[in-house]
């Protein structure tokens, strides 16, 4: 567990000074963060002044390393690697950047991308990512495209897709839902699957950037509305690719509070890294 403002991890965390915070803007770009993302383990992790992080995950990188090195808890190299999970709140609504060497429209290449879990007080929810049958052109990863709900092979290798509910689009925000684990021990959630219990509570305002601003890395960045919880204490927000290879956890515990949808946090701010021997 690391606190304070600075840690070495392939993103490093230092301080700007920009003198005021200018609200965070959701258009795949960062800088309003004060994250640089780049290749070759360069990356730059300075959250701005001001700027109300709730909690972040900062993941080891090693932007070179093929796709048969290990992460921990297994393989999987740049392509599936997990480096950044970031929370924030602003004017009423939870902001995420997740920066990932993961293309998630990679559809059937070898690995399916992950979808957001957030535990709550009130039961686990699902965000979509998005992902498709593939294709390249992350045509499948905007707001609002059709969502996958991947079947996978023993070894967590991509097998199909299909379209649960119409509803189940790119960005939205589901309650009631199940998890499929990835198929690697130590399994873990990675997909949201729905069924006749779960219920579309709202859509995020969600941008995916592919090859934009680096070669080595995907930046997912979104807003919602903090009263899509409808109350809920917000535990830990995570994400993990399907083959399960690398995680990002992110504890917020998050309350808002009625009339003003003002966030509290429990304890402080929590800047917080999991330590798991890698």
């Amino acid at each position: 567990m690391r606190y304070g403002t600075v840690v070495t991890l392939g993103l490093v965390v230092a301080t700007v000074a920009s003198p005021c915070f200018a609200g965070l803007l959701v258009d795949g770009s960062l800088s309003d963060w004060g994250v640089v993302v780049a290749d070759r383990n360069a990356s730059v992790l300075s959250f701005a002044p001001g700027l109300n992080v709730l909690a972040y995950d900062v993941e080891d990188q090693n932007d070179d390393a093929g796709i048969s090195a290990y992460l921990g808890p297994n393989y999987g190299g740049q392509d599936y690697d997990a480096e950044l999970l970031a929370v924030a709140f602003d004017e009423g609504k939870l902001f995420i950047a997740l920066v990932t060497g993961q293309r998630p429209d990679n559809g059937f290449k070898l690995f399916a991308p992950g979808d957001l879990r957030f535990a709550t007080s009130e039961g686990v929810y699902g965000l979509e990512i998005g992902g498709g049958p593939g294709g390249g052109d992350g045509s499948l990863l905007l707001e609002g495209a059709p969502g996958s709900t991947y079947t996978l092979y023993s070894d967590g290798q991509t097998s199909g897709h299909a379209w649960a509910d119409p509803a189940q689009t790119t960005g939205s925000l589901w309650r009631n839902v199940g998890w499929i684990n990835d198929a690697i021990p130590p399994a873990g959630p990675t997909q949201l699957k729905i069924d006749s219990a779960s219920a579309c509570v709202g859509m995020a305002d969600y941008v995916y950037t592919r090859n934009v601003y680096t070669k080595q890395h995907a930046v997912i960045e979104l807003s919602l509305d903090i009263g899509l919880f409808n109350g809920a204490v917000i535990d830990t927000i995570s994400w993990r690719p399907s083959c399960g290879n690398d995680e990002l956890d992110a504890p917020v515990r998050s309350v808002p509070e009625p009339g003003s949808i003002a966030l509290m946090l429990s304890g402080g701010l929590l800047l917080w890294r999991r330590s798991r021997g890698r």
